[in-house]
């Protein structure tokens, strides 16, 4: 199962991956509740369109019941897409009057760009970035043309967006997060607010209309910082993020700077070139990118799924060993990826520092919540 998901996890397939995806199903059982499950998996990676595009295009015989889910999440992705690009066109507008500038970020700006069609990358919401200076404009901008914020979704007031606002548009909730900076605030990310990336912005065109998102360099990075950078705690990679970068360095590889994201980010490329394990990447791209592919290392596809991610508390004291083992020995795969490192010495210092140095610091951040949040001791 993890096999075929992998696989379908890009835009555009090629001979060698349609080779690969073919034999991968013929090894899977073909009655309807394996199926059931495979497309629950790929809903839940949101990787269900991608498969359903694939699988259409090797023309491979889906049962009956199959099919028809597949296409219903696909046609219901479209749907959905499409609304939210009226939407956000509506959104640009009202500011661009008001002389504010949007970007549009993550998944509205991926599906409108990377992939072929708006229907193959699912998203909850529409994230837009804007400067912290208009960021309160713009949310009024967004009440006045009918959006109300999701009181169940409050957020600090020195959090990285402003409380979702959502709108219900022909039947669908479409919910808009205003950023006024990309990631979250936290020693893990980098800070990135609207002006480090507004004049190395690239245009794209939403229903022939040209909106601002990032750049492409900016945008691979950003798309590996969310996607597989993420705190120990975050939940662990889905399959869709794999696609975003597949799908970009496959279809930008010859407008990519490539030796400037060599310069100014060396492990994002040795991280990127464990994605190969999982889909493989055409010889044009890897020409490019120069991927070190040398040795295929162990547990490819698996995420870490240690402490802090796993709690103790929530795991039984028969199964601690393995938790201390996972905690401490995650996949070859995921180390490369997690902190770019390739094989030999770069890797050994990944396995025997940084990533015990990693585990020490979330050690100290529990501690000291602990001690602060314990209570003092009765007295009298």
């Amino acid at each position: 199962m993890e096999k075929i998901l992998a696989l379908c996890a890009r835009n555009s397939g090629h001979e060698l991956m349609y080779e690969q995806l073919k034999t991968a199903l013929s090894l899977y059982p073909s009655d309807e509740h394996s199926w059931t499950r495979l497309i629950h998996k790929a809903e839940q990676h949101g990787v269900a369109s991608l498969l359903y595009r694939h699988l259409r295009h090797i023309d491979f015989p889906v049962p009956v019941s199959g099919r028809r889910m597949l296409q219903s999440l696909y046609l219901r992705n479209r749907r959905s897409n499409k609304c939210r690009n009226n939407a956000v066109l509506e959104i640009v507008s009202a500011c661009g009057r008001e002389g504010i500038d949007v970007m549009l970020v993550k998944g509205i700006a991926l599906c409108n760009s990377v992939y072929d069609e708006v229907a193959l990358r699912p998203m909850r919401d529409v994230d837009l970035l804007i400067r912290k200076a208009d960021i309160f404009r713009a949310e009024e901008i967004l009440i006045d043309l009918g959006y109300s914020s999701v009181t169940d979704h409050a957020v600090p007031d020195d959090y990285y967006h402003l409380t979702p606002l959502e709108k219900i548009i022909d039947g669908l909730p479409v919910g808009i997060e205003l950023h006024h900076n990309l990631l979250p605030f936290h020693p893990q990310y980098p800070l990135w607010p609207f002006e480090k990336s507004f004049q190395t912005s690239r245009q794209i065109m939403v229903d022939g209309t040209p909106v601002h998102t990032l750049s492409l360099e900016d945008t691979l990075y950003y798309a590996y910082l969310h996607g597989f950078q993420a705190p120990l705690t975050y939940e662990p990679y889905r399959l869709m993020h794999v696609a975003d970068i597949v799908s970009l360095i496959e279809k930008y590889s010859k407008q990519l700077d490539w030796p400037g994201i060599r310069k100014e980010s060396a492990t994002l490329l040795t991280s990127i070139a464990c994605f190969h394990f999982l889909t493989p990447l055409p010889s044009a791209v890897r020409r490019k990118a120069d991927f070190d592919f040398s040795r295929k290392p162990w547990g490819v596809g698996r995420p870490f799924t240690g402490w802090p991610l796993r709690k103790i508390r929530d795991t039984d004291w028969r199964n601690m060993f393995d938790l201390l083992v996972e905690t401490l020995l995650p996949p070859q795969w995921w180390l490369q990826l997690y902190y770019g490192c390739q094989q030999g010495a770069d890797y050994w210092k990944a396995r025997c520092l940084y990533h015990p140095r990693t585990i020490w610091r979330w050690i100290k951040v529990y501690s000291a919540a602990c001690f602060k949040n314990r209570k003092p001791p009765a007295t009298g």
